[in-house]
């Protein structure tokens, strides 16, 4: 899944969960389940930017309400969106996608 991810924040784009979920042969419905994993464990163990925030849903472009811990209820529409604006700056400005790609490969495997 990174490796999608980091080509997406690279050609600064978002992916549909369907359309992510087709290159690694997992169900659309299952992404979630994914996405938690790299939002709670991957990410921050090593210090990178919520690269799961290029993630959306095909009908509202949105990401899902999973993209917070406990859902999205507390934010207003407006500051929803603003969130995810500076969450995929971060994400498209950093540089070294391709390196940390390279680098969890080797120590968890493809």
């Amino acid at each position: 899944m990174l490796p999608h991810l980091a080509k997406c924040a690279k050609e600064r784009r978002t992916i549909t969960y369907g359309e992510l979920g087709a290159l690694i042969g997992v169900p659309a419905f299952f992404m979630g389940q994914s996405l938690d994993v790299l939002r709670d464990q991957l990410l921050p163990r090593h210090n990178l930017p919520r690269i799961d925030a290029l993630v959306v849903s095909k009908d509202s472009g949105e990401a899902g309400d999973s993209f917070f811990q406990g859902g999205r209820d507390a934010l207003a529409d407006e500051e929803y969106r603003s969130v995810m604006v500076d969450q995929r700056e971060q994400v498209y400005a950093y540089p070294n996608w391709d390196t940390v790609v390279a680098n969890l490969i080797a120590h968890y495997g493809d």
